[in-house]
């Protein structure tokens, strides 16, 4: 392509010449990873309630960032995390930049099959919370898209039977804006206890 096609809008040229917005993005990047470092401790000091299945806690958790999920920088912590060809069982925070913090529960192979009984079980406390399920046939997108996740609340019951009883994989979400940033390790615990419980046949 010839340099002379090139043309930069104003607002890219300003981009290209404000040092200080990369370097404010540097100091955000290192206060979220202190921020998913908070997380996993509330994590941490929650998972001794509850049985595992076996390899589930062998790893501590995993934090990975990249710059390029639809476009925008994000940040992901695994935690507690099993992914194996017989499976995944995962809790996934999430940080999306301008968009939201979420926090997931993917269970998929044998960690499913395994807690699909009580999943349905446990259907009404599902609807009654602010959850949302994945409804993509691929479980590797995060965003709120009505393709992707459905709120609980949007589903009646012979839909979300249907979700849980027949998907090769179940992700159970909640999100929050990116204001309520100093609340994210007690909301993530929060909800961390709750869909686990969700996986606890309670008769």
């Amino acid at each position: 392509m010839s340099v002379s096609r090139i043309n930069l809008s104003k607002k890219e040229i300003f981009r290209i010449q404000d040092q200080d917005f990369l370097q404010s993005k540097i100091e955000i990047g290192k206060k979220i990873e202190e921020l998913m470092g908070a997380v996993e401790q509330r994590l941490e000091a929650t998972i001794k309630n509850y049985s595992w299945p076996e390899g589930v806690l062998t790893k501590s958790g995993k934090l990975s960032k990249g710059e390029n999920y639809r476009g925008l920088p994000y940040y992901m912590l695994d935690f507690p995390r099993r992914f194996s060809q017989q499976g995944v069982f995962t809790f996934r925070t999430m940080f999306w930049w301008g968009n939201f913090f979420s926090a997931t529960l993917h269970l998929s192979g044998k960690y499913l099959e395994s807690r699909r009984e009580a999943l349905l079980s446990n259907l009404e406390p599902l609807r009654s919370s602010q959850a949302y399920v994945c409804v993509h046939e691929t479980p590797w997108e995060y965003h709120y898209g009505s393709d992707n996740y459905k709120s609980v609340k949007q589903l009646n019951s012979q839909e979300l039977t249907h979700l849980i009883s027949t998907k090769p994989f179940v992700k159970i979400s909640h999100c929050w804006s990116l204001e309520q940033y100093g609340e994210i390790p007690k909301l993530v615990s929060s909800v961390f206890h709750q869909m686990l419980d969700l996986t606890i046949n309670q008769s």
